[in-house]
C-alpha cells in the first residue's frame, strides 16, 4: 500500500478567479475562464481519481475499507470519506448562506422526500441528510462575513447612514418596547428586514447607498460593491448587520450550524463535512426560503474567533474546530525545519500549495510539487514530509469519547 497522487475536479462557477487555481496546478488559462473551486475527495459531483490509473477514490476505499480509512473512521462514518477538501478562489461574493444542524438536515431531507420534491428542484433545500460545518483558511488576503453583530452595533451603523426608512421601519425592530433577549431582537430585526416589500427594500437600500457613496469605511465599500453586483438585493446591506472579517494568510474561520455567512473575495483552503445543504439569504439567483432559513439560523450575537492554528509540533499547525468529520493541519517546511513526521489516525489528503519536497513512508517515497495532492491510506500509519514546502493536510480527527484503540 502506498500514497496515491490525485487528479481532481475543478468547478467553474462564475464568481471564481481566473488565475490562482490555474497557477497552483501549472496550467494555462488563456480564455480567462473562472476557476472557482478545486475539489479533493469522494463527492459524487466531483470525485477525485488516482492520477496513475484513473480509479475513483471511492473505489479505492471500497477495495479495502479498513486499511484505507481505518476502523475508527468506519465505526463513525461507514465506508466513505466524511469530508470534502477544497481550494476556494473567489473574485466576487458567494451567496449569503447558512447550513442546518444534523437533526434539521435529517428532518428536512425526509420532509422534502415525502413531498416528492426532486433533488435537483429549484425549491429543494435539503439535498441530503447531513450537516455541513466548514472551515476556511486564507491563502491570500480574504474577506468574509460571518455571524450577526450585536443589536447595538447594528443600530449604530444604520443610524450613521442617516436613513429615514431605517429609523421609521427597522429601528423599532431593534429597539422593542418590551424587553427581549438579544437573539429574539436579532431575529425580529432580520425577519422584518427580509420581509420588506420590494419597493420598501429598494428605497432603504438607496438611502444607505447615498451614505456609502461618500464614505471610505470597510462597510461602505462593501455596500457599494454589493449594490453594483446585486442591485436591490437584501444582501446589499448585510455588512451593516453581519461581522466583517479580513483574514491574513494562515488565519481561519469556522462556520458551525446556523451561522449566516458569505465569502466575499480571496483564496483559501476550505474543509467541510460532505453535504450540499445550503439555505440562502441573499446575493444569489437561487432560491431563498426565508421561513426555512429563519428556522436554522443562530441569532446569538458576537464576533466569531479567528483561528490561527496551534503549533502541535515544530512547523505543524492544527486548526481545531470540534467538528467530528474533519481536521485541518498546515505543515510549513524550510527555514530550519526540513522534516515533519505525521502520524495517521485516519486516511488523509495532503495538498502542496507552495514549494517542493518528498513524502517518505515505509517502503518508499514520492516527490511532491506545488499543486500536487496525495491520498494517504491509514495503513501506512505514519509518513515524513521533507523539503521546502507548504502543505495543508485534511483528516478525520480522533475523539476520545468515540474512538477506542486501533
Amino acid at each position: 500500500m502506498k500514497p496515491i497522487k490525485l487528479k481532481n475536479s475543478v468547478m467553474h462557477y462564475p464568481w471564481g478567479t481566473a488565475d490562482f487555481i490555474p497557477d497552483l496546478l501549472g496550467i494555462d488559462n488563456y480564455e480567462g475562464e473562472p476557476y472557482a473551486e478545486l475539489w479533493m475527495g469522494t463527492h459524487p459531483r466531483g470525485e477525485s481519481v488516482a492520477l496513475e490509473d484513473g480509479r475513483p477514490v471511492s473505489d479505492i476505499i471500497k477495495s479495502d475499507p479498513q486499511n484505507i480509512l481505518g476502523k475508527k473512521t468506519i465505526n463513525r462514518f461507514g465506508d466513505s470519506l466524511p469530508f470534502l477538501f477544497k481550494v476556494l478562489s473567489a473574485g466576487s461574493p458567494l451567496s449569503i448562506q447558512a447550513h442546518p444542524n444534523k437533526k434539521q438536515a435529517e428532518e428536512g431531507f425526509e420532509r422534502e422526500n415525502m413531498a416528492s420534491i426532486p433533488l435537483d428542484a429549484y425549491n429543494r433545500n435539503y439535498r441530503d441528510n447531513n450537516h455541513k460545518p466548514e472551515i476556511i483558511c486564507a491563502l491570500t488576503p480574504f474577506t468574509a462575513m460571518c455571524g450577526f453583530r450585536t443589536s447595538q452595533e447594528i443600530n449604530t451603523l444604520f443610524e450613521g447612514t442617516g436613513s429615514k426608512k431605517y429609523k421609521r421601519y427597522l429601528y423599532p425592530a431593534l429597539n422593542p418596547a418590551e424587553e427581549k433577549e438579544e437573539p429574539a431582537v436579532l431575529k425580529n430585526f432580520f425577519s422584518t428586514y427580509m420581509s420588506f416589500e420590494k419597493e420598501m427594500k429598494s428605497e432603504l437600500i438607496e438611502e444607505v447607498l447615498s451614505w456609502a457613496t461618500g464614505e471610505s469605511s470597510r462597510e461602505a465599500e462593501l455596500v457599494r460593491k454589493f449594490a453594483e453586483l446585486y442591485p436591490g438585493d437584501s444582501g446589499v446591506l448585510s455588512p451593516l448587520f453581519l461581522n466583517v472579517f479580513s483574514l491574513n494568510k494562515g488565519e481561519a474561520l469556522f462556520q458551525g450550524p446556523g451561522e449566516l455567512h458569505a465569502y466575499v473575495d480571496g483564496t483559501g483552503i476550505e474543509l467541510m463535512a460532505n453535504s450540499d445543504n445550503v439555505l440562502r439569504g441573499g446575493m444569489t439567483p437561487k432560491n431563498v426560503d426565508l421561513d426555512e432559513l429563519l428556522k436554522v439560523l443562530n441569532f446569538g450575537a458576537g464576533k466569531p474567533t479567528l483561528i490561527t492554528g496551534k503549533e502541535i509540533k515544530e512547523c505543524l499547525f492544527s486548526y481545531e474546530t470540534g467538528a467530528q468529520e474533519f481536521l485541518l493541519e498546515r505543515a510549513v517546511l524550510g527555514a530550519g525545519c526540513d522534516a515533519i513526521e505525521v502520524k495517521l489516525d485516519s486516511a488523509q489528503i495532503v495538498l502542496c500549495v507552495q514549494g517542493s519536497g518528498k513524502l517518505e513512508y515505509s517502503g518508499g517515497s514520492i516527490d511532491i510539487f506545488k499543486g500536487d495532492s496525495i491520498f494517504i491510506p491509514f495503513a501506512l500509519r505514519r509518513y515524513t514530509l521533507t523539503g521546502t514546502a507548504e502543505c495543508y493536510i485534511s483528516s478525520v480527527p480522533v475523539t476520545s469519547e468515540l474512538d477506542g484503540d486501533e
